[in-house]
């Protein structure tokens, strides 16, 4: 059984006996933004080669603050917008979220729909240092997925939620000097069903010398999921069989099936390439 759906058997009880009323799953929307200390960055231009190596990429920037760059393509299909920023301090405003330390950041503005927390679409790197100071273990993790040694995939930033509901779709990932994996996902904190088809496509990634961590974050709607949203569920066997057909459709779906679709979304993580000045 999906470990994600034993989980939420176990809330589905708990929440039953603490309260008749159903609660609706909360929409990454109203997720508690952090509160950023941001620092402007300098923008390299897109003709400007990349630094000490001889790769060739549409779009590059610069962040002197952490002495690097990043690149990558834009695909056809992927709507062009970027908003580039160091971030020198995330004040956790909620009990999941983590005090993220510096990090370079470029939100996809075209999809961001104005939000500007640690959750917007977008690219992340972070110092693997830091992140391994942070919580421990995040690295190994990662690592022993990509071994394949573990299965067991990390959320980092973090998404709010008790546990996973939708966990399908991975896929290891490599990008231009390092490794990672990306994976759909969708966390909840209780046993409701849907409130709507939106699920979030999380890559992890690591470069080649195991400096710097890579975040990619991008809100996918699954359309086909519709006739799911806002079922009523009575009792933890339609729970069961309500999240495993989800994840199943989820699993099964053809990628272009998903908006944006995530072939897309691989040929951008394929693309991008982390240089350290």
């Amino acid at each position: 059984m999906n470990k994600a759906v034993v989980l939420f058997v176990l809330l589905f009880f708990l929440v039953s006996c603490t309260s008749n009323e159903t609660t609706a799953l909360p929409s990454i929307e109203n997720t508690a933004t952090a509160t950023n200390t941001i620092s402007p960055t300098q923008v390299t231009p897109k003709t400007t080669p990349l630094p000490t190596i001889a790769i060739s990429v549409e779009n590059v920037f610069t962040f002197e603050e952490m002495n690097l760059s990043i690149g990558f393509d834009t695909p056809t299909g992927f709507q062009e917008g970027f908003d580039t920023s160091i971030i020198t301090l995330t004040e956790p405003n909620a009990p999941f979220e983590l005090p993220y330390p510096q990090h370079a950041r470029i939100l996809f503005t075209a999809y961001a729909n104005d939000r500007e927390d640690i959750l917007a679409d977008g690219i992340r790197i972070f110092r693997a240092e830091n992140v391994d100071a942070l919580e421990a273990g995040i690295l190994g993790e990662l690592e022993a997925v990509l071994s394949g040694q573990s299965d067991h995939r990390i959320d980092f930033p973090r998404l709010p939620g008790a546990g996973s509901i939708i966990d399908a779709q991975i896929r290891l990932q490599a990008f231009q000097n390092g490794d990672g994996y990306r994976y759909l996902i969708l966390k909840s904190f209780d046993a409701s069903s849907l409130s709507n088809t939106q699920l979030t496509l999380l890559y992890q990634g690591l470069t080649l010398d195991q400096k710097f961590f890579v975040s990619f974050i991008a809100q996918v709607n699954a359309p086909f999921l519709q006739e799911y949203v806002n079922q009523t569920l009575s009792t933890p066997e339609e729970f069961e069989n309500y999240f495993q057909t989800i994840n199943e459709q989820v699993e099964n779906a053809d990628a272009n099936l998903f908006e944006p679709s995530l072939t897309i979304l691989d040929e951008m993580i394929a693309s991008i390439v982390i240089i350290e000045k």
